[in-house]
């Protein structure tokens, strides 16, 4: 259940709003109050998850109080006001929804669903703890549950032993291929005791951390349970795959999901057979980051799709169809310092490292938007 406190300087709406999200049932009212000064004193000591507010009120309006709330990250907005005009105001201060008035229990019932959505994936980091972490994009950290510090591996093969178990996700796999890919120069008889040793430092070094984990040899292929194991790549992967475009209800989740993206997979670490996964992981963070731009770019988010446009640029800088979406922001916004870098930069970057020129399209896309601004 989320905890809440309602504004409106006028008792009667207030009064109204109360009741229809007291029938909701997910809703816990810690507090009502008729002018946005007097909430804003009492929100660090009733810690809310939701403010539900009006805009259009004395002394500190709507707008004014979410601007005050940024530093509060886990409190969520939803205006609720009899004005439309408001809107692109209410979103650029980070709202959840914006409801106008008189509020029904169709818009009520849906933004309290995505109330409740946003909420679960805040609170996502309190459920890894009672799990094992694993970090890989961008390296390989194993964490215990709760713990702050990775372990530390007896040996690199026992690292990159268990980073294989880890991208298998519990398939079988046959002991000779273990042996070709970490001692591909031994014999097999060398490669075969290396394996039982190594398998068996792994074992202990999880075991000290506090993290027990079965791993089973039936028929020369080993298993190993990864279920007790939170992997950042993995929860990416999932995320992307079962929300394959962008909406209001998803925005903000998607956004936190990519955020988890440092790097390539295992990328300080140099594997060679990790290079197929981690290609299909950064090809689904770029389309991510660009359908979140694009979604951005939708709704005006100017500002946030400049983000999520140079996070693909950092990792994709010969990308012009990129470049031809973030000179077009800058052209929308009337930057035309911003539009004149964007284009020399990929100008120079494509000259100087792939001995080419920007493609056609891309030259009269930044004339015809640097002729208009």
């Amino acid at each position: 259940m989320l905890k809440a406190i309602i504004i409106d300087d006028e008792r009667p709406s207030l009064e109204l709003l109360k009741r229809a999200i007291l029938k909701n049932g997910n809703i816990q009212i810690l507090g009502e109050f008729l002018n946005g000064k007097e909430a804003l004193e009492q929100i660090s000591a009733l810690r809310p998850d939701v403010i539900f507010s009006d805009i259009e009120m004395m002394e500190l309006n709507g707008i004014q109080l979410a601007k005050k709330l940024l530093q509060w990250e886990d409190v969520q907005v939803v205006f609720v006001t009899a004005y439309e005009h408001y809107a692109l105001e209410a979103f650029e201060v980070g709202a959840v929804n914006y409801i106008l008035k008189p509020v029904t229990e169709e818009n009520l019932n849906r933004t309290i669903s995505r109330l409740l959505k946003r909420h679960n994936v805040q609170k996502q980091p309190e459920e890894q703890q009672r799990k094992n972490k694993v970090e890989t994009l961008g390296g390989l950290q194993v964490y215990g549950p709760g713990e702050e510090e990775a372990i530390g591996w007896p040996t690199s093969k026992a690292q990159e032993l268990f980073a294989y178990f880890l991208c298998q996700q519990g398939r079988p796999v046959d002991k000779w291929q273990l042996c070709d890919i970490l001692w591909p120069s031994a014999t097999p008889e060398k490669a075969n005791h290396s394996l039982h040793s190594t398998i068996n430092r792994m074992k202990k070094t999880l075991r000290e951390a506090g993290m027990e984990t079965a791993i089973r040899c039936v028929k020369g292929k080993y298993t190993m349970d990864m279920q007790d194991f939170w992997w950042d790549g993995e929860e990416m992967m999932n995320y992307l795959q079962h929300n394959p475009t962008v909406n209001l209800e998803n925005a903000y989740s998607l956004e936190k999901v990519l955020d988890l993206y440092h790097g390539e997979l295992f990328e300080t670490e140099g594997y060679l057979w990790a290079l197929e996964h981690g290609e299909r992981i950064n090809r689904a963070y770029l389309q991510g980051r660009e359908k979140l731009a694009d979604y951005c770019m939708s709704c005006q988010q100017y500002e946030q799709a400049e983000d999520h446009l140079e996070a693909v640029l950092n990792r994709e800088p010969a990308s012009e169809e990129t470049v031809v979406k973030l000179m077009k922001l800058h052209y929308l916004t009337g930057n035309k310092e911003k539009l004149i870098r964007c284009y020399r930069r990929l100008e120079e970057y494509l000259i100087q490292e792939l001995a080419l020129e920007p493609k056609a399209f891309t030259k009269d896309s930044y004339k015809k938007f640097l002729n208009k601004i």
